[in-house]
């Protein structure tokens, strides 16, 4: 009686393996003997990948680079505006209020000027209370009360507040506590401006009041001198009011000297 063998099953694991291991051999012998040429082929596959990817960020690119300027731009905008406002009142105050002043001087026969000091400004904010200078002559040097205080020859910013033999506390204008008279010099109208910090006046008035941009307030008393000048109307459609915002020109915080008129 004839019996069949049954076959041995066969190990594929084994083929597997062996087959990898052939791979690995190949890659490396490849490697070793023509390792530039797969470079080379690997760059030229992969080079258009890298042209396409290119390509569709670079408008991504393009975009954040153009808000970048954009902001940096506009940034740059405001600065000059700033530095042309500054340049427009101080031409305002060496300029048309000279000839202005010395015209009313001249038809009001008040040609004489209270004697002024020059003075050194010792502390100001937020080293002393805000919108007020610390300066370094008092009552022996002919400073009382009231004595007021230029930072130029006809820009006046604030009064003497208290006094001590060498050391004076000046008010400016534009602190927030303070009310000031003061006269339109295109007009010749009297209003009273109220302090808002920072160099800065308001003035709320009939929207049919004559002011414009631009427009100058004096101190009313001789010699005139500038207060400050309007550079924003705020008109509310819904009130029959409007805000006129003023500034004094420059940065009165930056001066390290001031003049105060002596007695």
């Amino acid at each position: 009686m004839n019996y069949l063998l049954k076959s041995k099953p066969k190990n594929d694991s084994l083929g597997k393996i062996i087959a990898v291991i052939i791979l690995f051999c190949l890659l490396a012998l490849s490697e070793f003997f023509f390792g530039n040429n797969i470079r080379s082929i690997s760059h030229t596959v992969a080079k258009p990948l890298w042209s396409v990817s290119k390509l569709a960020t670079q408008p991504f690119s393009k975009i954040k680079d153009f808000f970048i300027f954009k902001s940096s731009l506009i940034s740059k905008n405001l600065a000059q505006e700033d530095e042309l406002l500054s340049l427009r009142l101080k031409k305002i105050d060496y300029e048309v209020l000279s000839k202005e002043f010395d015209d009313l001087k001249n038809q009001l026969g008040r040609e004489g000027d209270t004697p002024r000091k020059i003075s050194r400004v010792l502390s100001r904010p937020p080293l002393s209370p805000y919108d007020t200078f610390v300066i370094d002559i008092g009552s022996e040097e002919g400073i009382s009360l009231g004595s007021r205080v230029y930072i130029s020859e006809n820009i006046i910013v604030g009064l003497v507040k208290n006094v001590t033999p060498h050391t004076s506390l000046v008010e400016l204008f534009s602190n927030g506590d303070t009310e000031q008279e003061a006269t339109l010099s295109r007009t010749g109208s009297s209003f009273i401006l109220k302090g808002q910090g920072g160099g800065n006046l308001k003035l709320e008035v009939p929207k049919d009041a004559d002011i414009l941009w631009g427009d100058v307030f004096l101190y009313p008393k001789f010699s005139p001198a500038m207060i400050g000048s309007v550079y924003y109307i705020d008109e509310n459609s819904q009130n029959s009011f409007k805000q006129v915002y003023i500034r004094v020109p420059g940065n009165i915080f930056s001066n390290k000297y001031v003049f105060v008129e002596s007695n």
